[in-house]
């Protein structure tokens, strides 16, 4: 059996709900009561689901640790900070709304073609900082391996694993996950992984 590896966004924040960029000024910006209610509704399923071997992993934002302790509490399980999986630093769009997208996107070009934001990182970036993170955990046959993590960054990530390109899967909205999103994939280390859900929200359907 190989192993499991489960992608989640964070719960809900202020400035989610505000849809407002956020960059490492952010980071110890906490849920809101519906992003609580959203990590809770999410431990509820997976700990029904009977989970093999699960370890569970962190990025050190706040609101990625909030979510996680919610579901270490439902599934029985310690919590551990993983380094390298914190959301795109937005640079000089900090602060700024998400509809900026619409009318500025030409300004996240970099004179070299990567898509990322000015003064921050690209999605290029992020994605080799989070592929090097999950190599690094080492994922065996038979575990279950949950990390909790951001939007823009999971996006990015699933474009390297997947083998599509950061900016186009940015702009087609194709990896964008709901808050409590999870996306489950069979692991295959340097390899391209087998999705087996994406972006799926049904806990919060009930």
């Amino acid at each position: 059996m190989p192993a499991t590896l489960l992608l989640i966004r964070h719960g809900e924040t202020p400035n989610n709900a505000a849809r407002m960029f956020r960059g490492p000024d952010g980071a110890q910006e906490p849920l809101s009561e519906k992003g609580h209610a959203e990590a809770q509704a999410l431990g509820v399923a997976l700990a029904a689901r009977n989970l093999p071997n699960i370890r569970l992993y962190a990025s050190p934002y706040l609101r990625a640790q909030q979510t996680a302790h919610r579901l270490a509490d439902a599934l029985g399980v310690p919590l551990h900070t993983l380094p390298g999986v914190h959301e795109i630093h937005t640079g000089d769009w900090q602060g700024r709304p998400y509809s900026a997208m619409q009318t500025h996107a030409h300004e996240l070009i970099a004179p070299d073609g990567h898509f990322g934001y000015p003064g921050g990182e690209s999605l290029v970036g992020v994605a080799e900082r989070f592929h090097a993170a999950l190599l690094g955990l080492e994922p065996q046959a038979g575990e279950t391996v949950i990390v909790v993590s951001h939007g823009a960054a999971l996006v990015a990530l699933l474009a390297r694993l997947l083998g599509r390109d950061a900016q186009q899967v940015w702009f087609s909205d194709e990896f964008h996950h709901p808050n409590t999103a999870v996306t489950e994939l069979v692991w295959q280390g340097e390899g391209q992984p087998v999705v087996l859900r994406l972006a799926d929200v049904s806990h919060l359907q009930d």
